[in-house]
Parts: structure tokens; sequence; C-alpha cells
């Protein structure tokens, strides 16, 4: 079991009543138990909770009085299902006759939204060759970067591995 939990400051509401959706930083590959509560000056109850892999959706209820609210409760979640998308990953990129070589990695499971991508490259220490990694695109399903040779302007002979990991 993974988990992912959060805290977030809920709008003020002319109503006793909010409903709302929150998206999950990552996805869960199936639907998570849920668990929230809210924190205010007033009495609050989370009901209605409503679980999907990429999100879910709740109310938020008044309970101390019949009107809404003018301060922001703190919202607090947190959510566990049987596995959550691996954030890191690793494929090797073959040789190049260039010192630049555009390649291509495809996530494992869609995300939410496009994450933000830290990569690197780690090569043969025997032939010491540094590379630089530039992330040039990225999108729910896959990221897209330039690796370049640094210490030369030739291309490589070995197979390096391209790593990334979501900040």
């Amino acid at each position: 079991m993974t988990s992912q939990n959060g805290v977030e400051n809920i709008a003020t509401s002319k109503t006793n009543s909010l409903t709302m959706v929150l998206v999950f930083p990552i996805a869960f590959k199936g639907t998570p138990d849920v668990t929230a509560s809210a924190l205010g000056n007033a009495r609050f109850e989370v009901q209605d909770i409503i679980p999907t892999p990429l999100a879910f959706k709740f109310t938020i209820t008044r309970t101390d009085a019949p009107d809404g609210w003018s301060e922001s409760p703190l919202f607090t979640w947190k959510a566990i299902g049987r596995e959550v998308t691996d954030p890191k990953g690793f494929q090797e990129i073959g040789k190049s006759n260039s010192n630049t070589l555009n390649v291509t990695v495809y996530f494992p499971e869609p995300y939410v939204t496009a994450p933000d991508i830290f990569a690197w490259v780690v090569g043969s220490f025997a032939n010491q060759i540094t590379y630089l990694v530039d992330i040039t695109r990225v999108n729910r399903t896959e990221f897209q970067c330039t690796v370049k040779r640094t210490n030369a302007a030739t291309g490589w002979n070995e197979n390096p591995t391209l790593c990334w990991t979501i900040n």
C-alpha cells in the first residue's frame, strides 16, 4: 500500500455546503481509500467522498450554523491505494555518431498533469564521457529530451543510461 496526503485551504462560501474536486499529485492505478477533515473557527464535516484513480470529489459542510463561512478552513486529506505510478525510471539510449541525441521516454502510466522531470545520463566511468540532458517537451504520457556530450564534439561508442525522476 502507498499513500499520498495533502493540506489545502478551502475557499469561503456563502452557503453552508461546498462540493469540490481535488486532483491527486500522482495517479493511482486503482481506486484509493480517502479520508479527510476540515478545521477552522467554525465546525465542519467532510461528506460524500467519491474517489477515482485521478482525483476525489467531496462536500464540506458547516455544521454549527445554517449559513456559509468567511474564513478559509484548512482541509487535510490522505489517500491510500494499492499502487502508485512509479515516479522514476531509466532506459539505455545506445550509441551515437553525433554529440547530440534526441530521446523519447514513455511513462509506465499516464500522469494527471505533465510532471516536472529531472534527468541525467550515466555512462561508462572508464570512458570518462560527460553528458548534459535538456528536457525539451513533457506531457502526461512521455517526455522528450536532447542528450549532449559535453567533453567532445564527437558521438559516443557506449550504451549510456538515461535516468529520470519527478521533482
